[in-house]
């Protein structure tokens, strides 16, 4: 039997569903868990640790605390705004006084969307048109932004300048240097490469959607075109801001020591994933890796495994650009930095993230 899926229009009066656009609750969603109790039923009990908070969305509980007072709380109730004893070891016991429903989400991924939120919130001035706030909450809900530091949040926002773009303009080109991270903030555009004597449509884009990052992070030629097919409004990061505050904060590395502990100490498989091209990879196979050559990576990061962590290997710029498609994709990425010392306080670092 198929569970069902969370219907966003019940959070809309829960914080902070309520400040979230249409885009961004699609987003999460699939994140979201549908928990239905029949009468009488424990959903949690005081002293118990959890990394679920829980909304009452229908029905109704008994609260009880060390007390042993018991408050009938049902989901209609004027203060029945926030996650129910929203803390990591519960102070109540909670049991259903009836059928109820409740929608439940990782705590951390909640308080991920409260800073957003509320970041976001902070930039935006009284008299801003929509289009402001859909294209900051399109990145914010996109896997990428989750290793982000919250601090940073701000940091990032206000170093992109928007552009007016036409009709007919190309953004990119293909075979350029590279040197600007763009979102669409209005409009659509096309992303086309050459083959031969034609021109191959790739994809399409529309408002929030972002691109050229990848010749930043390689420091090779752009691999594609991105044209406009409306008119619209770009936002654009040049690639020293994009370099300091994104880059950086996705793009972990580690050594082979590091490596070493990690695999020890971690709960989930290591993957390694070795980014060449496949006559290179069997020219200078490093053993055990798994050969995902960069052109195909984007295609195939959809059946890797998010359980695992990945580490890429085999070659500097491309392992950057191949951990930063991963980590864009939601998987826990690394860099592997072939020969260099283990430092003991980086090491310490990226144990604990792991």
């Amino acid at each position: 039997m198929s569970t069902p899926a969370a219907e966003m229009s019940r959070l809309e009066n829960f914080i902070p569903f309520d400040c979230l656009s249409e885009s961004h609750l699609q987003e999460i969603q699939g994140q979201i868990e549908v928990i239905t109790l029949a009468p009488g039923r424990l959903l949690f009990k005081r002293g118990q640790t959890s990394d679920k908070a829980y909304f009452l969305v229908e029905g109704s509980l008994d609260l009880t605390d060390a007390s042993f007072q018991v408050r009938h709380f049902a989901a209609d109730d004027d203060e029945n705004y926030l996650a129910l004893d929203n803390y990591p070891e519960h102070t109540i016991n909670a049991i259903s006084a009836e059928a109820s429903t409740l929608y439940a989400i990782d705590r951390n991924k909640l308080d991920l969307l409260m800073t957003w939120t509320q970041a976001a919130e902070s930039m935006l001035d009284e008299d801003d048109d929509e289009s402001e706030r859909d294209w900051m909450d399109a990145l914010l809900s996109s896997e990428l932004f989750a290793a982000v530091p919250p601090a940073m949040i701000h940091s990032l926002f206000v170093k992109f300048e928007e552009r007016e773009v036409q009709l007919g303009e190309t953004i990119v080109s293909e075979g350029e240097d590279g040197d600007t991270f763009f979102v669409i903030k209005q409009g659509k555009a096309m992303v086309s490469r050459t083959k031969g004597a034609k021109q191959e449509t790739l994809a399409a884009l529309s408002a929030g959607r972002f691109f050229g990052e990848d010749a930043l992070i390689s420091d090779s030629p752009r691999n594609a075109s991105v044209t406009m097919t409306s008119d619209g409004v770009v936002m654009a990061l040049g690639k020293k801001d994009f370099q300091a505050i994104l880059q950086d904060s996705v793009i972990r590395h580690l050594t082979e020591d590091e490596l070493d502990t990690m695999v020890l100490e971690a709960d989930t498989a290591c993957i390694l994933v070795d980014v060449r091209l496949p006559m290179e990879f069997r020219h200078d196979r490093t053993p055990g890796a798994r050969n995902i050559p960069l052109n195909e990576l984007r295609k195939e990061v959809q059946n890797l495994e998010k359980d695992f962590f990945y580490v890429v290997c085999g070659d500097g710029r491309r392992s950057e650009l191949g951990a930063y498609i991963l980590s864009e994709a939601g998987l826990n990425a690394y860099v592997l930095d072939r020969g260099k010392p283990a430092d003991a306080e980086q090491s310490n670092n990226v144990v604990e993230q792991a």
